[in-house]
């Protein structure tokens, strides 16, 4: 939809209020004739407007250029093993609608993505958006996803195993779809608009039903050759592989089973974030309870020493239903084991932050996805 250059142009302007032709030549080391050529276009083509012309003490008065946010629409959706969410927004990532419903037990690939798509068909009807101005769906699932076909290799949770769920929503909504890892989508998000914002190499943490991770490093999300990468959850912190286990289902990965919201849950017998908050704060206290999240949080410090040594990340953002929640009581216990385990060299200038995006993160990163994809921006 946009060549290179327009797409360079138009991010520039989008990430700025307003801005003038000069500026981005500046900013691009590009001659103003370019910059002015490409901008017609972005403006022929609805993306950018002027808005007026801004006084300047020294040389001539310079036209002002705004980005268009509501030239296109995008739907973000999460599709998780408990719930579906989804939301219509404007290409700044505004919210317009939103939707959240609780995931059918039906487990059979086919029916779950035909009930995916009737609940986007409603979403947009609702929105009263114009089907023709909408770019694009990006989902985001629990499961292994191609990036280079967007095929979904394996998310047990709804028995889909190599899945073209892109295609079968393709067929049925008549509108573009990209799907990817829910992880990496909710990192996205973090970085386009969140506490990753302005940074280039971030180690992202997701502590939620399960555990996951994501990579940005030099602006661009790290996806792998296989595009398996940030499958953090099967990381191997005991040769022993079972060693402080909390759950024994063999679909988590080693680390997974030590800790995760699925992993925390069997053995505390209770989903409620609340229950493992509390245990957190009494960590100093001798309870067999205590004791066993301590040592789970042990291995989680080791593995996250391991990915900080080998990316050289600028921060750690924690991320996840639990890892937002809990953050502060985590990080009271991950931070000084990070600095008894890591060398000072890496710890000196580490960051550990918690994510920013209280709501729709991974419905977000697929609407910023799509513009990826599509727009190039």
């Amino acid at each position: 939809m946009l060549s290179n250059l327009e797409s360079r142009v138009l991010k520039i302007i989008r990430d700025s209020k307003e801005i003038s032709r000069l500026e981005i030549s500046k900013s691009l080391g590009l001659s103003k004739p370019v910059v002015s050529q490409t901008v017609s276009q972005l403006i022929k083509k609805g993306l950018v407007q002027q808005m007026g012309i801004s006084k300047s003490k020294f040389g001539r008065p310079r036209i002002k250029l705004q980005f268009i946010p509501d030239r296109w629409y995008c739907v973000g959706v999460e599709l998780e093993e408990n719930y579906l969410e989804a939301i219509v927004t404007d290409l700044t990532g505004k919210v317009m609608l939103s939707f959240r419903e609780k995931t059918p037990l039906i487990r059979k690939p086919l029916e779950i993505a035909t009930w995916c798509c009737e609940k986007i068909q409603d979403l947009i009807a609702k929105s009263s958006v114009p089907r023709q101005k909408i770019l694009g769906v990006g989902v985001g699932i629990s499961g292994m996803v191609d990036p280079s076909t967007d095929l979904v290799r394996a998310a047990p949770a709804f028995e889909m195993k190599n899945f073209d769920l892109k295609t079968t929503l393709e067929k049925d909504l008549n509108i573009p779809v990209c799907v990817a890892n829910r992880v990496k989508l909710a990192a996205l998000a973090e970085h386009t608009v969140g506490a990753a914002k302005g940074f280039t190499d971030i180690l992202f943490i997701f502590i939620d039903s399960g555990l996951g991770s994501a990579l940005i490093i030099d602006d661009q999300p790290f996806q792998g050759h296989f595009g398996k990468a940030g499958e953090f959850g099967w990381n191997v912190t005991d040769v022993d592989l079972t060693k402080d286990d909390l759950s024994e289902e063999p679909q988590f990965g080693h680390l997974a089973r030590k800790l995760s919201g699925h992993a925390l849950s069997k053995y505390l017998k209770t989903s409620d974030v609340g229950v493992f908050n509390e245990i957190l704060r009494s960590l100093h206290e001798e309870k067999p309870r205590s004791t066993k999240i301590k040592r789970a949080l042990l291995h989680l410090s080791a593995a996250m020493s391991n990915a900080i040594l080998m990316f050289d990340p600028q921060m750690v953002i924690i991320k996840g239903r639990i890892g937002q929640r809990c953050f502060k009581e985590l990080s009271h216990f991950i931070l000084p084991e990070l600095q008894r385990m890591l060398p000072a060299e890496f710890y000196e200038n580490l960051q550990l932050r918690n994510g920013t995006i209280e709501e729709f993160d991974v419905a977000l990163g697929g609407v910023f996805l799509v513009q990826k994809r599509i727009m190039n921006i």
